[in-house]
């Protein structure tokens, strides 16, 4: 997951992500880190632009497929555990619109909702391993 490093709000997803990955499937890199920098930017597109978050999967393999905004965390929650995986189930019912709506107005206010960070940080000891920078 390439989410944007100074969010507070996405931070919190992150965390709340690293604990319903059971499995420990998912890794996760700041927009503003040259990993997403470089994995995106073999899209066309400019992970500075902090537009949205981003999930890649099957990474480097001829499966690799990149989702942006509603589609990404859709694939994200529905592959988590409890609470989140009945989250991207219940999104996954929602009409297509919907759920571009329901991301853009998260995304929209997100600075205005939680304060902004002054810089992406470094992640706690124990979830270090899961981030990639």
């Amino acid at each position: 997951m390439l989410y944007d490093g100074i969010c507070s709000y996405c931070k919190g997803i992150v965390e709340a992500c690293l604990n319903g990955d059971e499995q420990k499937q998912f890794f996760f890199a700041p927009l503003q880190g040259s990993f997403a920098q470089k994995a995106l930017g073999r899209y066309g597109i400019d992970s500075l632009e902090l537009r949205s978050m981003y999930v890649i999967s099957d990474y480097r393999t001829s499966d690799e497929a990149l989702r942006a905004a509603a589609p990404a965390s859709n694939f994200l929650l529905l592959r988590l555990s409890g609470d989140l995986k009945k989250l991207g189930e219940s999104n996954a019912c929602k009409p297509r619109s919907v759920q571009d709506a329901e991301y853009k107005a998260i995304a929209d206010t997100r600075y205005d909702t939680h304060p902004k960070l002054a810089d992406v940080g470094v992640p706690e000891t124990d979830t270090r391993h899961r981030y990639i920078f």
